[in-house]
């Protein structure tokens, strides 16, 4: 009985993470011109600043337990919201991806499979990185370790340049 209702926990979530992960793909993005206007600008470097532990460190040091607490959950909100817009990116790219391979330019193919492969990877990084920064929103003294996105979301948008002339 345990061993069953186990395996159904994890099937249904399963099932809400595939959902999650595909779920706001299309995003009524047609073309590039779509793209450039739809787009949400991330600045990585203030994502940085962010959860920077030294800054953490800092702040910690100069400032009342519950001040911190406070100022930390702050700063892992506007990380969460951060998050969000580049997982809207994502799901563009995705949508981009889906329509230039209905075009059928077989020169393209394979960068395209590739866009929409980093733009999937990403959106799963994306969702752990939710997951430890709300633990950590819980516990704001807790060192946290948030799972590499910035490099797939940089070979994300690589992709989407290598792979403009099959969508516009």
């Amino acid at each position: 009985m345990v061993t069953t209702l186990l395996t159904l926990a994890v099937a249904l979530l399963a099932l809400a993470l595939a959902y999650a992960l595909l779920s706001r793909a299309h995003t009524g993005v047609r073309d590039n011109h779509d793209w450039e206007q739809r787009k949400h600008a991330i600045d990585v470097k203030i994502f940085r600043v962010l959860l920077d532990r030294n800054e953490e460190a800092h702040l910690r040091r100069f400032l009342p337990p519950l001040q911190f607490a406070d100022f930390q959950r702050r700063r892992i909100h506007l990380a969460l919201r951060m998050l969000r817009l580049v997982d809207d990116n994502a799901g563009m790219a995705m949508e981009l991806g889906r329509l230039a391979k209905l075009k059928g330019d077989p020169a393209l193919a394979s960068n395209i499979d590739e866009m929409i492969a980093t733009a999937f990877q990403l959106r799963l990084n994306l969702l752990l990185a939710r997951l430890c920064l709300y633990v950590k929103w819980v516990f704001p003294s807790w060192a946290v370790s948030l799972p590499a996105f910035e490099v797939r979301y940089q070979h994300l948008l690589d992709s989407m340049h290598a792979s403009s002339g099959a969508i516009a």
